[in-house]
């Protein structure tokens, strides 16, 4: 992995879901990841604003081609259950979250996705063109969308004329909000992001969300990875999604939580209370085994939500894993 660039190194999405055993097939079968680590735990409570300490979870770590980062978080409480939402409505809003990834067989992983119990494809796939944000030419490409089993969205890529990656790569989580000013602010000023891409465009149609011709704006930003690794926002101008309010941060299935890594924590949770958002969890220290299970490392925690209600751990473990 590369050096960091800035506060703090994106490490995983999690996603808190009704059935993580079924995730994890889909995951296995359809695009070829492995678990990295599970585990079933209590929660300390605290960092995550929805159930309570004690209540016990299962947790499956998902690995695609990067060891450390670009992974995905599969968490589902086993007792008690966490309420359920009822079924996927397959419709994005403010608060939802878009996962974006390279993909290295687009013909053979829609016909994963179709025989996939639960999962749907969105959008078949299309062909076209773009200006490659590096200013080298033009890109062509194949994109498609889908819905996993629990209803979380991604957008889709094969590229013609650049190199494909052998595995599936989720590249960045897109966080759909109603201020992207805000989450700009935070993502930068705060975490210290770099902001690499800001645009305003219409729509063509393949997001769960709005309609063809809406007018957004999306910005991406990366951590210690130019490629892969990164967080964005997307905005709706014209015409604005429906704000639902309060309800972005009501933590529960169907929700993501960024989970991220820095070497700094006391002085990142300086910066977080500065910009007066709103904490879940004050930094706190704890003894966790070492990675490979040598031992105990002291690890130094936090929870907050961003602008938008998303719900951000960032850890500092004092062996630097």
């Amino acid at each position: 992995m590369t050096e960091s660039l800035s506060d703090i190194i994106l490490k995983r999405t999690t996603l808190i879901v009704r059935d993580a055993e079924r995730m994890k097939d889909f995951y296995e079968q359809v695009l070829g990841w492995t678990v990295s680590y599970s585990a079933e735990m209590e929660l300390s409570g605290g960092i995550l604003p929805c159930g309570n300490p004690g209540d016990r979870v299962k947790l499956y770590m998902m690995q695609g081609a990067d060891p450390d980062i670009a992974k995905i978080g599969l968490l589902e409480w086993l007792d008690p259950k966490l309420p359920d939402p009822g079924p996927p409505s397959h419709r994005l809003g403010i608060g939802n979250i878009v996962l974006v990834a390279d993909v290295p067989d687009m013909t053979a992983l829609m016909e994963k996705v179709e025989a996939f119990p639960g999962a749907k494809v969105h959008f078949a796939p299309e062909d076209g063109t773009f200006p490659d944000p590096r200013g080298e030419g033009t890109i062509e490409f194949s994109n498609a969308a889908m819905f996993d089993p629990e209803g979380f969205f991604y957008e889709l890529y094969y590229r013609y004329n650049r190199p494909n990656p052998e595995q599936f790569l989720i590249r960045r989580t897109t966080c759909i909000v109603r201020d992207i000013d805000s989450t700009l602010d935070f993502f930068t000023n705060t975490l210290g992001l770099e902001k690499i891409q800001d645009s305003t465009m219409d729509l063509e149609g393949m997001l769960a969300a709005g309609k063809a011709g809406d007018t957004v704006r999306f910005a991406v930003c990366k951590a210690e990875h130019d490629y892969y690794g990164m967080a964005a926002g997307l905005q709706f101008l014209k015409d604005p999604l429906d704000d639902p309010g309060q309800a972005t941060w009501n933590t529960g299935i169907g929700s993501a939580v960024f989970v991220a890594g820095t070497k700094d924590a006391s002085g990142l949770f300086d910066k977080v209370k500065a910009s007066g958002v709103k904490v879940t969890r004050d930094l706190f220290s704890r003894a966790v085994p070492k990675t490979g299970g040598q031992g105990e490392t002291q690890m130094h925690s936090m929870g907050f939500h961003d602008p938008d209600g998303f719900v951000w751990e960032v850890n500092q473990r004092e062996d630097g894993k």
